[in-house]
């Protein structure tokens, strides 16, 4: 399938729309359950539940622009059978709440407190955290203000957490173009680095339903709060985050990285191979072929490698 251009996709996107009814899209039938919890400063978030409670407990963090239905082929997976699964919408995203001051984005415990009550509201205890791009920086914010003590094991998935340094995409790169599109006032540009950064998620093309899903979603973090996320972080003592590696004697639960050999957002051959250096109890996997999106591009074997993680993870535990 060759990529389209991104009024291309607009059209295409309208088209379907019209053509399919919204049920197809959602699955309402899928096993999936919603609930609103309240995060910090009574912040709506969104949250997705498959699975039973009392199960063994999967807490999956979606990336930048993303949101829970990016974990949809996990959800919807014999997962369910084995554990409770939890995947929400962070704050600025998708269908939680989107506040409009910098304050409510600049607070590395801001965010660690709305997985907390995720995981309280929830019944999560212990759960494994599954941190895919900007969600292993998420899981990150809740290790530095929480500790371990109520996790089970940490999955980094094409992420680095801030934990180790590699080089990132260049200025000029399609990656950080699409994202100063995206925070532009004008909306064509928002739709084209939308559909720009929908298609890099992944090394081969996706279907047309899930990139319009994956573009919609990009468009539901408006500029304003993509601004102020990319805004300096603070510690809880005031000072301004900008690397994790003290955080790396303090992760005493078992470590798992999944990444795909073609990810455009960083070398995974030098992500590897820093994670090793760092954590050398950690387990790494690269999957051939794939790209940013390791869970979509090869859910099966996703899905088959995160079970046997967490089962080990958690007898350890």
């Amino acid at each position: 399938m060759t990529r389209l251009g991104p009024m291309s996709l607009v059209v295409s996107v309208v088209t379907l729309c019209i053509l399919l009814p919204i049920e197809s899209l959602a699955a309402a039938d899928n096993g999936i359950a919603y609930r609103t919890v309240e995060g910090v400063d009574g912040v709506p978030l969104n949250v997705a539940e498959a699975g039973s409670a009392g199960k063994p407990g999967l807490l999956f963090i979606h990336g930048n622009g993303q949101g829970s239905s990016s974990w949809h082929r996990q959800m919807t997976s014999s997962l369910a059978k084995e554990f409770h699964m939890v995947a929400f919408d962070l704050r600025g995203h998708a269908n939680s709440g989107k506040p409009w001051t910098i304050e409510s984005y600049n607070r590395a415990c801001i965010w660690a407190e709305d997985i907390a009550a995720v995981m309280r509201e929830t019944g999560l205890v212990r759960p494994i955290v599954v941190g895919w791009s900007r969600g292993g920086l998420m899981a990150m914010h809740y290790v530095r203000c929480f500790g371990t003590d109520t996790l089970s094991g940490i999955a980094m998935v094409s992420s680095r957490g801030r934990l180790v340094d590699v080089p990132l995409p260049t200025s000029d790169s399609p990656a950080r173009i699409s994202q100063v599109q995206l925070e532009e006032a004008d909306f064509e540009a928002n739709l084209e680095g939308a559909f720009t950064f929908a298609q890099l998620m992944t090394a081969e093309p996706m279907d047309l339903e899930w990139t319009a899903v994956s573009a919609a979603m990009n468009l539901l973090s408006p500029p304003y709060a993509r601004r102020a996320m990319r805004s300096p972080v603070y510690d809880p003592d005031g000072s301004v985050i900008t690397s994790y590696a003290n955080l790396i004697e303090k992760i005493d639960v078992p470590f798992l990285a999944i990444m795909g050999d073609q990810d455009p957002f960083r070398d995974s051959s030098e992500l590897a191979a820093a994670f090793a250096s760092a954590l050398p109890q950690s387990q790494i996997l690269i999957y051939p072929g794939v790209g940013h999106s390791p869970f979509l591009e090869r859910p099966d074997r996703f899905n088959e490698d995160l079970r046997t993680f967490a089962v080990g993870a958690m007898e350890i535990r």
